[in-house]
């Protein structure tokens, strides 16, 4: 696929914004773990999708971060409940779960991307939102692309810091079961590059969204995406209630 660099600059720019930050804040309001989210909507309601390794099934106290205030506090948006995506197999009936997990979140909340240094604030964008009626499967003539929170550091018990940083020129290697794999640009940088970034989405060059980031392999220098397709289910039976 050819781009010009000028496109190049704008698609990466605009992965910035389609990262949506996740903290699990504990009983005293103090910062736990640190992930990442994908926001869509469908059928009129909004939803936030994630990894379920990153919220885990008996973990509580996940927030979506909404914005920080001029007064250096953040704001948060902690959804009802999550709902981790299963899948069963006819042939056995057996089940297991993949690694996704959704939740309802308000159908106006909008969140927001900031770019700030010890000097104030330089940029803040409304995150990007997808639309459930855009999912695309990944090919070879494309080009894809993620960004995330990595690197947070603890300032204080109550104070992080983090960068966001975006990682594109991705390109589609294949799919094994229910997960895309995705071949780095360039040789992969070890895990801590990544850490923070799981949920993620992973897009294509038409700002389409093709799956959830949920790991990489450092051997084989791809990162694995879990196909947002199986989410769909899950968002049709939580749109009905």
């Amino acid at each position: 696929m050819q781009v010009t660099s000028e496109q190049s600059l704008d698609w990466s720019d605009w992965l910035l914004l389609t990262s949506i930050p996740l903290v699990q804040v504990g009983e005293n309001g103090q910062p736990l773990a640190f992930g990442s989210g994908t926001m869509i909507d469908h059928e009129g309601r909004r939803f936030l999708v994630t990894a379920e390794h990153v919220v885990k099934l008996d973990s509580k106290g996940w927030a979506i971060v909404v914005q920080q205030h001029a007064d250096g506090q953040l704001e948060y948006y902690k959804p009802r409940a999550f709902v981790h995506v299963g899948e069963v197999r006819r042939s056995d009936a057996s089940s297991r779960l993949l690694d996704l997990c959704v939740a309802q979140v308000a159908p106006n909340l909008k969140t927001w991307y900031e770019y700030r240094t010890p000097r104030g604030l330089f940029d803040k964008r409304p995150h990007h939102v997808f639309e459930a009626s855009k999912f695309v499967v990944p090919d070879r003539e494309q080009i894809y692309g993620f960004s995330g929170r990595v690197r947070t550091e603890m300032h204080s018990p109550e104070i992080f810091a983090s960068e966001m940083t975006v990682f594109p020129g991705l390109t589609y290697e294949r799919s094994e079961k229910e997960e895309h794999l995705f071949s780095l640009p360039v040789p992969h940088p070890g895990h801590d590059a990544f850490r923070g970034s799981s949920g993620s989405p992973i897009s294509d060059f038409s700002r389409r969204l093709v799956g959830i980031v949920v790991g990489g392999d450092i051997e084989t220098n791809t990162v694995r995406a879990v196909d947002i397709q199986y989410i769909l289910p899950a968002l049709y039976a939580l749109s009905a209630e």
